[in-house]
């Protein structure tokens, strides 16, 4: 029953704010009145299948289904002797993800980058869309995922090319610009 309620807990606030991504998306407008994609239509289907992913997962992560990373690579590679990880206890039942995280490092990373969006959404008003997302990008990255500063920054500013390039010249949807006007 533990581990029901620990795989519901992120996943739980995620369903959550998909369901909420959509409902508001869906106010905004699927489509435009020239029949192009309205300003709602991304964040509707985005909310959508967050809500989705994250229910699947809750379904799927409780069940064993016999197989773990090591007997798949064991059928898949004859011959090849798996050792268990440096500093890995042995026999974890296959918790290990195929970066070698336990669900505990999994479900902390999820509540920090939970934290991260929720600060990220408070900064929109002070800082504006453009910045707070870059700013988000990078902390993710470079917090979470434990990435190089320089490569982070770069990914961030290509990101925000094409979400600059897609919703405001292509979409024609205005960005929230803050306090700053950026």
């Amino acid at each position: 029953m533990t581990s029901a309620l620990q795989r519901l807990g992120p996943n739980g606030v995620i369903i959550a704010l998909g369901i909420a991504a959509a409902v508001a998306g869906a106010g905004y407008g699927f489509l435009g009145e020239d029949g192009r994609i309205g300003p709602g239509f991304l964040p509707a289907i985005a909310g959508a299948l967050m809500a989705i992913f994250a229910a699947v997962n809750v379904v799927t992560s409780g069940k064993k289904h016999g197989a773990t990373l090591e007997s798949v690579v064991e059928d898949h590679i004859p011959g090849l002797d798996h050792e268990e990880a440096p500093g890995e206890p042995a026999g974890n039942g296959g918790d290990l993800d195929i970066y070698g995280r336990t669900q505990r490092q999994r479900d902390k990373m999820l509540w920090t980058v939970i934290g991260i969006m929720l600060a990220t959404v408070l900064l929109v008003p002070l800082l504006g869309f453009m910045l707070a997302f870059a700013a988000m990008l990078v902390v993710v990255a470079v917090v979470v995922e434990r990435r190089k500063v320089l490569p982070s920054i770069a990914v961030s500013v290509v990101t925000l090319a094409a979400t600059y390039a897609v919703f405001v010249l292509f979409l024609r949807v205005p960005l929230p610009q803050g306090i700053l006007g950026i």
